[in-house]
């Protein structure tokens, strides 16, 4: 699994604090930020699925219950062939089961691919996996941090970004459309903005 690196005082986040001087504070609170990313992109985004609208804590354990119920072969045709009551059995709801299996499909049918994915753009990629049930705009921009390693991604529909980006400002009534503003101006970096300020303030 390849690991991103940013440091405090790289050339990047000196471009950074050039283009945004609030950015220095920032900064200083993180000396490093290591990012993982997943080159198993199937296996991404079935845990990322399985995670909406639970606990990290209870999305791991469901996650391993699915990944040790396939033997770690995970793929849309073991998906696909899988019974809903075995997969019920690992935990998962049935709108989690329509999702996956529509992943699933989605890969079969070809409407979604991953062979030449590097040459697409950030906007192809978005909206190639918003075909996907269960998969929105919120999920692809992190499939394209977490997966692609893209660089230049910031998600206004991510509430700790939000929160964290009024924090720095000092203004809690930042509207979306401020906050979308404020971000732009992080090009072509905004998802290394978006690593700090999501663990910023993890010591806290």
């Amino acid at each position: 699994m390849p690991i991103l690196t940013y440091h405090q005082d790289s050339p990047i986040t000196k471009y950074l604090i050039e283009k945004d001087p609030l950015l220095s504070d920032l900064f200083a609170k993180k000396e490093m930020i290591h990012v993982h990313v997943s080159e198993h992109y199937f296996e991404s985004l079935v845990d990322t699925i399985i995670a909406q609208q639970l606990s990290s804590k209870v999305a791991n354990v469901i996650s391993k219950r699915v990944h040790d119920f396939f033997n770690d072969q995970l793929t849309p045709e073991s998906i696909l062939s899988a019974s809903e009551v075995d997969l019920r059995s690992l935990g998962l709801s049935f709108q989690k089961i329509k999702y996956l299996k529509s992943l699933a499909a989605c890969l079969q049918n070809g409407s979604v691919h991953f062979n030449d994915i590097h040459q697409m753009n950030d906007q192809e990629v978005i909206d190639m996996l918003i075909q996907i049930k269960g998969i929105g705009v919120w999920t692809a921009q992190m499939f394209l941090m977490f997966s692609l390693g893209r660089e230049d991604v910031f998600s206004v529909l991510d509430l700790g970004l939000r929160n964290a980006v009024k924090r720095i400002y000092q203004n809690e009534h930042l509207s979306h459309q401020d906050i979308e503003r404020i971000a732009a101006n992080w090009a072509p970096y905004r998802s290394v903005v978006s690593h700090y300020l999501w663990h910023a303030w993890d010591t806290e």
